[in-house]
């Protein structure tokens, strides 16, 4: 069953109101604040700087090998007119000989235990009990697989954990089910739900040249912005930014990179009533 998503409360969202120049640029895994004009909240930026970490779910400490959480489409039906997306999930390379505990944060909510007593077999797929011999090596387990089923809106990441029962694994990944994307030329610009109403925004960008500084437009209403998106070497970028510090109540949030190599833009609507699950 599609879990459902809780709001922010009214104080948190009226945080945006009271700054009238927002724009975070992140590089990560740093925090850095660029070009404001006031201090943003720090549970404001911890929140943020969690997301994005978790997103990047980046190799060291308790993931040394880079493993990843990745999420296989199964199928799709509607529910109550809102589209549910089923999926079965790998982490490929994962040790079979351990028990695990499956961890969701969803859009507005805290994280918490999705399913336990979760195993894995050889080809890193998750059942929820131990593969029998003849599942051992097999992509498919069928109602021994673990599924999850979700209903999103546009641009909302779903994020999951992976912890093993030693503590000595975890591995995360972000499911976006209805992304906001564009890809040209080797280019990938997508820009996801940070906060409900996309009152705040995560923007990715992959394919940039590696180590530049690349500009990077922002339109919103009557104003338009020049930002730049510091590269790293994987040409792997990552911006936040905040539509109220632009126009009040609602509106389109439109960003673009364009480069010698590739032009990619995505745009999204943001405000009071704009959070839609398909």
């Amino acid at each position: 069953m599609a879990e459902n998503v809780a709001m922010l409360p009214p104080a948190r969202i009226a945080l945006l109101y009271m700054l009238p120049c927002l724009c975070l640029a992140f590089f990560v895994p740093a925090l850095s604040a660029q070009a404001t004009t006031q201090t943003i909240p720090d549970e404001l930026q911890d929140l943020i700087q969690r997301q994005i970490n978790w997103d990047e779910n980046q190799r060291g400490g308790k993931n040394p090998g880079g493993l990843s959480l990745q999420f296989s489409k199964i199928d799709e039906t509607v529910s109550s007119g809102k589209r549910v997306a089923l999926y079965r999930v790998y982490v490929i390379g994962a040790p079979e000989d351990k028990k695990f505990t499956l961890t969701v944060w969803r859009l507005g909510a805290d994280p918490h235990v999705h399913s336990s007593g979760i195993y894995i077999n050889s080809k890193g797929l998750l059942m929820v009990h131990k593969p029998s011999p003849d599942q051992k090596n097999s992509n498919f387990a069928g109602e021994d697989e673990l599924h999850i089923a979700v209903q999103a809106a546009r641009a909302e990441p779903i994020r999951y954990a992976l912890s093993s029962s030693d503590k000595a694994l975890l591995v995360y990944g972000t499911l976006v089910p209805f992304p906001r994307e564009d890809t040209d030329r080797g280019c990938r610009l997508e820009v996801r739900l940070a906060l409900p109403n996309a009152m705040a925004v995560l923007v990715y960008a992959e394919g940039l040249p590696a180590n530049t500084v690349v500009p990077f437009q922002l339109f919103s209403g009557d104003t338009q912005e020049t930002r730049q998106l510091s590269v790293n070497a994987q040409g792997h970028a990552v911006t936040t930014e905040f539509p109220a510090a632009y126009v009040k109540n609602r509106g389109l949030l439109k960003l673009k990179v364009a480069t010698p190599e590739c032009s990619v833009s995505v745009d999204i609507p943001w405000g009071e009533g704009s959070y839609h699950p398909l």
